[in-house]
This record gives C-alpha cells, structure tokens and sequence, in this order.
C-alpha cells in the first residue's frame, strides 16, 4: 500500500520510528503537509494527508497530533475520509476490519513509541473482513455521508439505479474533484474509453512528464505508453471507490478499462490483451472493457471464465445485448463447473443517444428522440427475462450476481431536449448509468427524477418500435450499424490518441 503520514509539531518525534513500522511491512511511505517549524496547526497537516487519500496517491494515513482529538476532528471532515484514534491494538485492526478505516490518528503525548508502534503495525496489517454485517453497516455510514448533500443525484441513486462517472482525467484525482463527486454526487463509479483519453492526454500537459519519463526510460511502444498512463490513472480512481466495492459485495464500485478497440474483430487477441490488462492492473474492482461484437463474445465468455471482471461495450439492440449476457452466464457456468468461486462481476453497456442522432432524418417527427429509450427499455426488460428462472438461479445459489444493464451515451444531443432527459427518463432500479462530466453536473443542478422504469414503459417501447418500423426505419439494421459506426469511431479515437503521444513524445524531445 502507499501509505501518507502527516503531524502537527508535537507528534513530529513518532514520524520517522512509525513510518519505518510501514516500510518493513512492505508499503510505501511519504510524508505530508509541514514538516519543519516550532509550531504547526493541527488542521493543516490532516487537511494534506486527506488530499493524498482523497487523490488515490495514498490508500491509508497515519496523522498524529499531542493527544489524536484534533487531528481526528479535521481529518473526518474531508470527503471520503473515515478516520478513527485509538490507543490498543484491539481498536487498531478491529477499526479496519469492521469499519474501513482508512486515517488512524495517533496522540504522540499519550502513548509511548513503543506502543505506537505494535498499534500502528496492527492497523496496517488488517483487512476489511466483507461480512455482511459489517458491510450493511458500512453501507448506512454512507447513506449518511450521502443525506448530507440531497440533491437530484441522491434522489436518483435512492432509486437503486447507481451512477458511474463517464469520464477521467488526471487533474480531477489530483484536486480532488472526483473525490467530491463520489461523497456530493452519489457518484459510484467511473468509466473510460479511447475518446475520453484521446482528449485528456492531447488537450492538456498532465501526461507530458510521464510520456518524457517513460521515453527516457526505453518505453517507444505507443500503446505501452498510454496503457501505463491508463492504469495508473484508473488504479488510483479504483481506490476511491475501493470502500464500494466492498460494501456492494462486488457489484458497484468499479473503474473499466477498455482494450484497443482495434481488436473488435479479433477474439484471440482480446483474450489476451484483457488477462494481460487486469493482471497489470492489479485491482480488485477494475474491469475490462470488451465491445459487444459476434467476435466480441467468445472473448468475453473466456475473460469471465477467467475470474476478470468485464463491461461489455458497444451494444445497442436487445439482440446485442442479448449475446452479452448469454456470454456472461456462460463464462460463469463454466468457472461453476471448474469449482471456481463465481465472485467476479459484469456490466452490460448499451448506448443510448447514438439510436435517435443516427434516426433523427428518417423519422417523422412525432417520432424523432424516442427511439433510443425504446430500443434500451427493451433490454431492460430482456435483462429481467434473463437473469430469472432455473438456468439463473442455479448460478445465483452458487454465489453469482446478475450482469448489471448500464445505460450508455446518456448525454442529450439535440439542442431542443432537455440536458438531462436520458437520465431522467431511464432511471431504474438494479442498473447502472454512466454519466458525462457535463450531464451529471447538469442534473444535479435542475434534474428531476419523475419515476421509474415499469411495465407501461416496456409497453411504450414495444410501440414505439413498431411505429418506427412502419414508418420506414429497418430498426435492426441501424442497431447493426451503429455498433459498427461506434467501433469505427473508436478506431479513429485510438489512431487519435496514439498520434497525440507521438506529437507529445517529439515536442518534449525538441523541448
């Protein structure tokens, strides 16, 4: 683990005693905050070791003051931050085990070196244990953090739909934005793809020093380069969401990385590129991204079979999707048969928006943005068809959980809709929805969840489809086109981005 200490001027003397406690453990260690002068308020050094733990640069603290009482004050009131003192080795791993406690807070006037010591060893030797008391419990701490801050995003997550951010960059770890959003915005997750990237490393100076050190260093493969910058960005967001994770009992709280779209077609070369990925990566709740392509869908089979969690993207029909999930329970039924445990997790993507920006000419107007919420109530409702019945809960009595339906390309892109008017109309419970930066900004601001998704709906949607189709619209044949158009689309945010770390790479040569 990485681990961050801070002090005010009296716990200065434990610093380097405990710190030299983490390293023989194993962590890495760094110190924060002041670190010379007679006098140091208390506040400033557990406000610098939060920011480290809320940027995911640091997994757990170690923040020390004369009795532990002030530090503990100011450090609980920084966004994901559960901190606790103690003064016996009970409460020291006991804090962790059951409570996630992620700050310990030592008085330096209190305790011996000594003792701090073994209770410091304590702590970072201990593991939240995943019980489901401790996890329910858990869970109300977050309700609460959450209630602090009721606004159109919480409203939304209370109707068990659960909000992924779909969108990274390094600054909004480094400032502790995304912290904000998960504590502020209900926000539960994150996803990324080539596009997001593409703009984040060819529109800013974030990655550049990081593109300089990994040339300097005989890194020249573009793709090894932006996976490196990838993974160290996502393994800090997973961090942050490590607590969910836990908490969901592994069915929220995820991060996802994409493989190179250009293997859309390539089902060897998926298989190997996703294995190879999550074991760089090397956190529990990341997972792989795999488009939802017929090549697409033996790799995700062999992926899950694996024990690696997958968010199958690009799907766009209820037939798509429908091969998704068929490839999930698969994988699972395979890993059953092995004697596996059945604990890795999947998120079935659809996309949203792309259906009525591709239809927006071909329909009559008392049709126009409608079909994009049909064709994903559809899946909604196969996604209850399927994971129901024998065939399911067999899996399910076995430890599995459902592939959940995330819905996509939420953001509105006629100008004459509302800014937030996929989410609004597709919240419902047991889904994920992936929002954009701008989207989950603007419904939190004026968004209004108005219900959720029933079986009127499901019959609108039927309804909506036939009459697109007897206006003219081959309906299955665009939900085949736009998978191909989204993967072309990613192709060209791939070439994008490996021409932005070539131009990044000659510029700072030059420089």
């Amino acid at each position: 683990m990485h681990i961050a200490m801070a002090s005010d001027h009296a716990g200065r003397p434990f610093m380097d005693p405990l710190a030299e406690v983490a390293r023989s453990l194993g962590h890495e260690v760094h110190f924060v905050g002041p670190l010379t002068g007679d006098s140091v308020d208390y506040p400033l050094a557990a406000e610098a070791l939060c920011k480290e733990i809320g940027s995911g640069r640091a997994e757990r603290g170690i923040l020390l003051c004369g009795s532990g009482a002030g530090v503990t004050v100011a450090a609980n009131k920084m966004p994901l931050i559960r901190a606790s003192s103690t003064e016996n080795i009970y409460t020291a791993h006991q804090m962790v085990e059951h409570d996630a406690v992620n700050v310990i807070t030592l008085g330096a006037r209190t305790l011996g070196v000594e003792p701090a010591k073994e209770i410091v060893a304590a702590y970072l030797k201990a593991e939240f244990t995943g019980e489901e008391r401790h996890r329910r419990r858990l869970g109300e701490v977050l309700r609460i953090a959450r209630e602090q801050h009721m606004n159109p995003m919480y409203d939304l997550h209370e109707t068990g739909q659960r909000i992924w951010l779909d969108y990274i960059r390094r600054d909004i770890l480094d400032n502790g934005t995304l912290a904000r959003y998960i504590e502020e915005l209900s926000v539960t997750g994150l996803t990324s793809n080539p596009s997001i990237f593409d703009k984040a490393i060819a529109d800013t100076d974030l990655y550049d020093a990081e593109i300089r050190s990994l040339r300097a260093s005989g890194v020249t493969d573009r793709e090894d380069i932006f996976f490196t910058l990838a993974i160290q960005d996502l393994k800090r967001a997973a961090s942050l969401f490590k607590t969910i994770w836990d908490v969901s009992g592994h069915t929220d709280g995820c991060c996802s990385l994409e493989v190179s779209p250009l293997l859309a077609n390539d089902t060897e070369t998926t298989i190997q590129q996703g294995d190879a990925l999550f074991k760089r990566a090397d956190s529990p709740n990341l997972m792989i991204k795999v488009p939802g392509t017929p090549e697409g869908a033996p790799a995700i089979e062999e992926l899950i079979a694996r024990g690696i969690n997958i968010n199958v993207t690009l799907l766009f029909s209820e037939a798509q999707y429908r091969r998704a999930a068929e490839a999930y329970i698969q994988g699972l039924e395979r890993r059953a048969e092995a004697g596996e445990p059945l604990d890795n997790f999947s998120v079935a993507s659809v996309f949203v928006s792309r259906w009525d920006k591709a239809a927006m000419d071909d329909l009559p107007d008392n049709l126009k943005d409608k079909l994009g919420v049909a064709a994903s109530v559809q899946c909604y409702r196969a996604f209850h068809e399927i994971f129901s019945g024998p065939r399911w809960e067999a899996l399910a009595a076995k430890g599995a959980n459902p592939q959940k339906l995330l819905f996509a390309s939420t953001s509105t892109k006629d100008p004459s809709l509302p800014d937030t008017f996929y989410v609004a109309a597709l919240a419902a419970d047991g889904t994920v929805n992936t929002i954009p930066e701008k989207t989950l900004l603007a419904f939190a601001d004026h968004g209004e969840v108005t219900g959720v998704l029933s079986e009127a709906d499901m019959k609108a949607a039927d309804e909506t489809i036939a009459q697109c189709k007897a206006a003219g619209l081959d309906v299955d044949a665009l939900g085949e086109r736009l998978q191909i158009e989204g993967r072309d689309a990613f192709n060209k945010s791939w070439g994008d981005l490996m021409d932005a770390i070539d131009e990044k790479s000659q510029d700072l040569q030059s420089a």
